[in-house]
């Protein structure tokens, strides 16, 4: 009987010490998990960085063949073509998770998605900071604009006289 409190007190230090150990544990693996989430979040990055260049150029190559299908657009099979070229290239970007968006003339300005390649005087007031013209469609990845949409923005000019 004499020893039962020294086996009492020598489980009961096991559990304290296992309990110890058992929050050490769940620690490191909270430790690990975040390293784990960090370092696929800078793999992402570092793959979107390489890949980067070339969707620009795709964008670019797109902003081409839609100004050539202008050019030729009284050759209306050409035309068709030029348009075929931008909506394969269009997918290619779409697969790589960069969307299309269009601005819409009528609409406000918005600093946030457009940039204003020009403007176009008006007297109406109304009108003043309304997009005129869409010229290029802007892209999008994850939520953040990768290039913006291309406007003419109308700006009010006070009649003289």
């Amino acid at each position: 009987m004499e020893n039962e409190p020294g086996i009492t007190t020598l489980l009961d230090d096991i559990k304290k010490e296992l309990t110890g150990l058992h929050e050490q544990s769940r620690f490191l693996n909270e430790v690990v998990d975040r390293l784990h989430a960090e370092n696929e979040r800078l793999r992402r990055a570092e793959a979107q960085g390489a890949v980067q260049p070339a969707l620009r150029e795709l964008i670019k190559l797109a902003d081409d063949w839609r100004s050539r299908a202008v050019a030729v657009a009284e050759n209306p099979d050409l035309a068709r073509l030029c348009g075929e070229v931008v909506e394969d290239v269009t997918m290619i970007l779409e697969r790589q998770g960069i969307e299309q968006f269009h601005a819409e003339p009528g609409a406000e300005f918005d600093r946030h998605q457009q940039r204003a390649v020009g403007t176009q005087p008006t007297d109406d007031e109304a009108l003043d900071g309304i997009v005129a013209q869409a010229r290029r469609p802007g892209y999008v990845s994850d939520g953040r604009v990768v290039r913006f949409a291309e406007v003419v923005v109308f700006k009010f000019a006070a009649p003289v006289g």
